[in-house]
């Protein structure tokens, strides 16, 4: 048992300390009420934990461990988050996981699993291996998280006393990994017994199936899958056959119940690629390396509804994910160069044996390796993880993920995207959980996706999901029309008023000709089509009816509404793109304008035209927005187009406008470095074509490798520019060079060479007031001019007293102070630093006298 002498909590003691009145108040009030901040002790009762002395080596971490390091950066002040004074002792307050902030959010205490990491392994770069300080602050939290349990063995997340799934399923996970470390290391055995206690009763709550979270349709699927993952590890820990019987059970009926007819995971009844993908997809992956089958059906199937649902990127730049349809998170894009401190989806790559196409969404293992050979060579700081980006799961899995496919199992498992695979296929899917129509159309010259249904409601949980058309992509020119989930004003079609998106719920019917003429279809007879149809789908809660007609080669969006109003086209626009409007005005990437008596307008990219032409004059506004992804090449950008009732609007498809029969002029590479004060690594890079012969596409590459492609808008003969933008190079030299590309094939652009003199901060001066010997003075850190920082520390005798945030406008002067106080006689020695993601400058020493 814990030692009696320090403090522990039943749930009863920890309602007297709180106030059982207390509880009952914050209840009543609901959570907006509750309390959301208290004050802790600054190590009076338990002592702080120390913060980094220093830099962590990169050198000195394993390939597979190097996840760790920016948790190490973040122990400190975790820990430190733990409070050591009534009420709520041992509660993590400063909400670095999870929110609400609240002390009845079990989620937060899911990093004593991240604390007790640090605590139990031994490495030469882990400061708090053992550290007694760290040790009863990990002590305190498990007596607040243990006690908080409720008596059904459950967790709660949003309100007192309220059973939640996701605090119990992910905290099993959480305490069974606690154990597991405790007991190997020998570390705080007499809480063993409590642990154990706690995940046997959380884990039967988990798999008893007369609970609400096994209701039928089950909702929330990856929770209950975290929920499996955790009573398996029970069951295996404790050699509970009984237990792991009830797991096995539990698993049967997660996979009859817990995938829709559509093949996607319940989240909670609808689509959802964050929680299907990089949430649950890695929990399978711990079902089946446990040696369950059904993760891996469940795998299997959640992938191939994934598939149809992301598209690639032509340039390789990544995946879009069809945003409209998923129901609770904004998810935009998924890029294809590896980030294992960020990546929560590394323990899914060992499904791919058993389900080759998850392959094509994982980066290779060449790929990774050099990536953390990249990593190990970097002389930046260790960046911190920020608030809320702390996930346990992420070095739980990261560090135990296989290396990637090869490029060969990758681009196999490319091929077989379904849109890859075939230009012609119309597929129709039925969720079946709640009435929603999954429509994916492929023909020669686009795929379009469409999301056409009721969403249960109009106050419950998919009101994220968009109604119509949702994703617009060109096997050459990408994604062209793009709706996002997480914005009001986001729709493709009639929007009359700015919050009627959200309100969206329509009646469909299919027809077997355009225009919604022909005869009506099932949905079992559209998903047999690859000519011509169409879908009408009416909208009572704004009176508006939209069909859609299906071509070969362009789409045809019909709105008839009951007043005037507007439609909105919201394109995905890339830099290099022109936009030619019927009056002959061009705009580009990153514009806005307003213009009246347009007819329509031309989209140009690459070698790819897109026609969007309007059955009659309209004024129409294009609005750049800040939703922007894959180093902003990716922008989302609404038209908006006023009509009198009725729109006609035709998304029609075409080649280039100029057919190359020379390969391109050679253009010329040039850059901005240092033309803003300082040589930081902060610079773009141009391509000047100044005449003759343009080019369809350009790719720049940096030191020999592939750093983007853009695709570009021929105009022979005249002048072709775009800029490329890199940040956060390091001091060195930057060798670039690029290939100018069209159909008659390609030119090698002049060369241009990078000095990176000055990434890391300026130089500073740390100084101090303390003239006279008093016990408090301030001491301030200037930088007169140069590359600015982004951190500044303070250090007093060689240890970390200060860390603040500081604003950065390079090459201007920068300043940060701290105020000491309290200091006893004698001297005291004082070193700064400022830091930024590419360096370290720090002060000479100064030193203070206090008499």
């Amino acid at each position: 048992m814990p030692d009696p002498t320090l403090p522990t909590f039943s749930r009863r003691a920890l309602m007297i300390g709180v106030g059982a009145a207390s509880i009952a108040a914050f209840a009543a009030r609901g959570l907006q009420s509750a309390p959301s901040a208290y004050a802790t002790s600054e190590g009076t009762v338990l002592p702080l934990v120390d913060p980094l002395a220093s830099e962590p080596d990169r050198s000195q971490f394993d390939d597979s461990e190097h996840v760790f390091a920016a948790y190490l950066t973040v122990v400190a002040p975790i820990a430190n988050s733990i409070r050591d004074e009534d009420p709520y002792y041992g509660w993590m307050e400063d909400g670095w996981w999870r929110a609400p902030q609240q002390p009845y959010n079990a989620r937060e205490m899911e990093q004593v699993a991240t604390l007790t990491w640090f605590l139990t392994h031994e490495r030469t770069w882990n400061p708090y291996f053992a550290d007694t300080k760290l040790r009863d602050r990990i002590e305190a939290a498990l007596g607040y998280y243990l006690s908080s349990q409720l008596a059904d063995g459950s967790w709660s997340e949003y309100e007192w006393d309220v059973p939640h799934l996701a605090p119990t399923g992910f905290g099993s996970v959480a305490l069974t990994t606690t154990y597991r470390y405790l007991r190997e290391a020998g570390e705080l055995t007499d809480w063993l017994p409590e642990i154990e206690s706690a995940v046997r009763a959380s884990s039967a709550w988990l798999v008893d199936r007369s609970l609400g979270h096994w209701r039928q349709p089950t909702p929330y699927t990856n929770q209950v899958v975290a929920g499996l993952a955790g009573a398996s590890m029970t069951a295996d820990l404790f050699e509970d056959a009984d237990l792991a019987a009830q797991v096995a059970e539990c698993w049967a009926t997660l996979r009859e119940h817990g995938i829709s007819d559509a093949g996607h995971s319940h989240e909670p009844m609808a689509y959802d690629f964050d929680y299907s993908f990089i949430v649950a997809m890695p929990d399978l992956a711990e079902g089946a390396l446990a040696g369950f089958s059904e993760p891996i059906e469940m795998a299997r199937s959640m992938a191939e509804f994934v598939s149809y649902a992301s598209v690639l990127e032509p340039d390789r730049a990544g995946f879009l994910h069809w945003s409209a349809a998923s129901a609770r998170i904004a998810t935009f894009t998924q890029e294809m160069q590896p980030n294992e401190v960020l990546d929560r989806t590394s323990l899914g790559r060992a499904l791919i044996d058993h389900v080759p196409v998850l392959a094509a969404f994982h980066p290779t293992d060449t790929e990774i390796l050099a990536a953390r050979q990249a990593w190990k060579s970097d002389p930046g700081p260790i960046v911190p993880l920020q608030r809320r980006s702390t996930s346990p799961r992420t070095w739980m899995h990261s560090s135990r993920a296989p290396l990637g496919p090869s490029e060969a199992e990758r681009e196999d498992a490319i091929a077989t995207l379904p849109y890859l695979a075939s230009d012609r296929f119309t597929e129709l899917r039925q969720a079946g959980s709640i009435d929603l129509d999954y429509l994916f159309v492929r023909r020669p010259e686009y795929y379009i996706t469409t999301l056409l249904g009721r969403r249960a409601g109009h106050h419950g949980p998919y009101q994220r999901l968009r109604m119509g058309p949702g994703l617009l992509w060109h096997p050459t020119m990408g994604g062209l029309v793009y709706v996002l989930n997480s914005n009001d004003e986001d729709a493709w079609g009639p929007f009359p008023e700015v919050s009627s998106v959200t309100r969206v719920e329509v009646a469909r019917t299919y027809y077997s000709e355009p225009y919604g003429e022909g005869e009506r279809l099932s949905a079992a007879q559209v998903g047999n089509l690859e000519n011509e149809f169409s879908a009408a789908y009416l909208d009572r809660t704004n009176g508006s009816h939209v069909v859609l007609s299906f071509f070969d080669d362009h789409v045809v969006q019909d709105i008839t509404a009951d007043d005037p109003g507007r439609a909105v086209i919201p394109l995905l626009l890339q830099p290099g793109d022109v936009l030619t409007f019927s009056d002959g005005t061009e705009v580009t990437y990153g514009d806005s304008v307003e213009l009246t008596d347009i007819t329509g307008l031309r989209l140009e990219r690459g070698t790819g035209t897109l026609n969007i032409d309007l059955d009659r004059t309209s004024t129409i506004t294009l609005d750049v927005t800040d939703r922007v992804r894959m180093h902003d090449s990716r922008r989302q950008h609404l038209i908006r187009v006023e009509h009198g009732g009725s729109l006609r609007t035709t998304y029609a498809f075409a080649g280039p406008a100029e057919t190359a029969s020379q390969a391109p002029a050679a253009g010329v590479l040039s850059s901005d470095n240092g033309h803003h004060g300082t040589d930081d690594g902060n610079y773009d890079i141009t391509m000047d074509l100044w005449w003759g012969v343009n080019a369809h596409g350009m790719r720049l590459f940096e030191n020999g490798e592939l750093l983007a492609y853009r695709n570009l808008v021929a105009r022979s003969p005249q002048p072709q520019s775009i800029s490329f933008p890199v940040r956060g190079r390091h001091n060195g030299t930057y060798h670039y060079t690029a290939e100018l590309i069209n159909a008659a094939g390609t030119t090698t652009a002049r060369d241009v060479t990078v000095e990176v003199r000055h990434a890391q901060p300026g130089a500073v001066v740390l100084s101090h007031d303390n003239y006279s010997g008093d016990a408090d003075f301030t001491l301030t850190t200037n930088m007169w001019w140069g590359t600015n920082a982004e951190r500044y520390r303070l250090y007093e005798n060689g240890d970390l007293i200060d860390e603040q945030l500081v604003e950065s406008n390079t090459p201007q002067a920068q300043s940060a102070a701290t105020e000491v106080t309290g200091r006893q006689p004698g001297v005291y020695r004082y070193v700064s630093e400022f830091l930024n993601a590419n360096g370290i400058s720090r002060s000479a020493e100064v030193s203070v006298s206090v008499r």
